[in-house]
């Protein structure tokens, strides 16, 4: 029989969660504010007359802005004054790598496809993914914010600072941790379940290589396919005339013309099944073999849950992006 263990024990380890978790709140919170201060200030100029505010890269502007010029700096600032191990960096291996990146692939779209039905549960229909404004937009803005920035950025404070600061406490528990803050922080349950499920995978990376460029990569590639890749090819098809589509009615030149737009769609969508078939496969014969090494400070199963949650800066940030999860839906 193990030794009880005393609150006091858990006094720091609870201490450090609850100082992640305000940095967390930090990003959010801060990020938020100033979303609205920026968007408040372009709906005074709109109504002033002023047209350059209508652009795409003036949306680009007061959403991104706000998070990553302002937010994530200062909650990796805050969290840089958290006490840090850093891990002794490990090769992953172009192999190893490719099999993780194709587990990514079931994961991402079966975490849209439920985030989605969940979204629409919830809200009866009526709620709308703001995702998809910015991903139909053809602005340059979109590649270096999506593809570049975010990955870069979140990887470091989801990924390294977080990491960093709690793997001491339980590998399995900070991967844990690192995916539902990463989901939480998306403050939407359309992203909320793939953000979940891939935030587990980059984690479970950076954790056995203590290296972020594999992470950063897989989450540029992610971010590539869903937001850049996808909705080009779409843009290349129109789908309403392929909704309307009557082959008996139409001519021949008609036909040739719709041709190279359907078999690009096809091919698209042929492509993006295998991948997700064989990472599939790939996910049941490899989860098993995922293996997380114990902590020099492991925190004991019964304790964890109240240990790393229920402390208030964790409480402080998973209660500020519920709410905002449930005012996305309204």
């Amino acid at each position: 029989m193990s030794a009880p263990v005393h609150d006091g024990a858990l006094s720091k380890p609870r201490e450090i969660f609850s100082r992640i978790g305000f940095a967390l709140l930090a990003v959010a919170g801060v990020s938020t504010v100033l979303q609205i201060v920026a968007l408040t200030i372009f709906m005074v100029l709109e109504r002033q007359g002023i047209v350059w505010i209508h652009t795409s890269w003036a949306m680009w502007a007061y959403t991104f802005i706000p998070i990553y010029g302002f937010a994530i700096p200062v909650g990796g600032w805050l969290m840089r004054r958290v006490p840090a191990k850093v891990p002794v960096p490990e090769k992953l291996g172009w192999k190893n790598f490719a099999i993780l990146l194709l587990i990514c692939f079931p994961v991402m779209y079966g975490g849209n496809l439920l985030g989605n039905l969940i979204s629409a549960l919830f809200s009866g229909g009526t709620a709308e993914n703001g995702l998809n404004s910015y991903a139909l937009d053809d602005s340059p803005l979109k590649f270096l914010v999506m593809v570049i920035l975010a990955p870069l950025l979140e990887e470091m404070v989801f990924r390294k600072q977080l990491l960093d600061r709690c793997s001491r406490y339980g590998e399995k528990t900070a991967a844990l941790f690192s995916a539902l803050t990463f989901g939480l922080f998306h403050m939407n349950l359309f992203q909320f379940f793939y953000a979940f499920g891939t935030g587990w995978i980059f984690a479970y990376t950076y954790l056995r290589t203590g290296l972020l460029r594999y992470s950063v990569a897989m989450h540029m590639v992610v971010n590539f396919m869903g937001s850049v890749l996808a909705p080009w090819i779409l843009s290349q098809v129109d789908l309403a005339e392929l909704n309307n589509l009557n082959l008996q009615a139409m001519d021949d030149i008609a036909l040739m013309q719709l041709l190279p737009g359907i078999a690009l769609i096809t091919g698209y969508f042929v492509l993006l099944l295998g991948l997700v078939i064989v990472g599939t496969v790939l996910l049941v014969i490899k989860s098993r073999q995922l293996v997380f090494l114990p902590a020099e400070e492991e925190l004991p199963k019964p304790h964890r849950i109240h240990t790393i949650y229920g402390n208030a800066g964790c409480l402080s940030f998973i209660l500020f992006c519920t709410v905002l999860c449930a005012i996305n839906l309204l």
